[in-house]
């Protein structure tokens, strides 16, 4: 296991969305591990075990960990989620905004449920889970962390994500935005932005063929794709004091890739 210890997290309450698998499993676990407690914000519906289990291996660790059912698509849901996270620890320190959809084809083609379907879980929700939190934070005397998870593609262009890149573009610029109202008041807002991550939901992508060779050979220079993992001390260094200078930023984890 990593030592996470010296990133000063001891105790520190973090809320993550989209927290059952993948980049949210792995974000969440790591700040356990650093010391914090978490909140593991879950989507309605089935698959309870995966969050379950997480909360299982945070409390291993010797942390809380408290489930909220939290559909981020409703503004009534997010405010809720900051709301339960203040009523059982007393306030938030991070938050940690993953949850987010993505379609993929051609723009042409793209209907207007899936357009609102990307924007409401990947944009209203990271505002106003956001919008939430800052009023929690401003309210306890200021201080806090909140980080998006972005993506390379809302920095550069690509072939058939249209509507997504421009929902994660719009995740960073919304970090800046927010960090201008708040970070006199010692809340900041940033964002990590990766490449293609090794997940689960991504499998059926990663295993075309001749896609490992295209992606790790001619796209990113590192010469591999990241792992959940690999987002932990990203969102861990902007969660703790190292990071007190750092406002609006968009921290990429992407190999390389943007630098073509």
């Amino acid at each position: 296991m990593p030592d996470y210890s010296s990133f000063g997290l001891k105790d520190k309450i973090a809320v993550v969305t989209g927290a059952s698998q993948g980049i949210g499993r792995a974000i969440a676990i790591g700040l356990a591990e650093a010391g914090a407690h978490l909140v593991l914000a879950k989507y309605p519906g089935p698959r309870m075990d995966e969050i379950q289990e997480v909360q299982r291996e945070i409390e291993a660790l010797g942390r809380q960990a408290l489930i909220v059912i939290t559909d981020v698509n409703k503004v009534e849901d997010c405010q809720a989620l900051i709301d339960q996270t203040v009523a059982k620890f007393g306030r938030v320190d991070i938050v940690v905004n993953n949850a987010s959809w993505t379609g993929t084809g051609d723009a042409v083609d793209v209907t207007e449920e899936e357009y609102d379907k990307t924007f409401d879980a990947t944009v209203k929700s990271v505002f106003f889970v956001s919008q939430a939190a800052g009023k929690a934070m401003l309210k306890q005397g200021g201080g806090g962390r909140i980080i998006n998870i972005g993506s390379n593609f809302g920095e550069i262009a690509f072939k058939k994500r249209a509507v997504y890149a421009a929902a994660k573009a719009a995740v960073h610029h919304m970090a800046k935005a927010l960090s201008l109202e708040w970070a006199h008041e010692g809340v900041l807002v940033n964002t990590v932005a990766p490449c293609i991550t090794e997940t689960e939901s991504r499998k059926n992508i990663l295993e075309r063929p001749g896609y490992r060779e295209w992606a790790t050979q001619e796209m990113i220079p590192r010469g591999r794709w990241n792992q959940p993992s690999d987002l932990v001390g990203a969102v861990l260094f902007l969660s703790s004091d190292f990071a007190d200078m750092i406002v609006g930023h968009t921290l990429m984890v992407d190999g390389g890739w943007t630098i073509h």
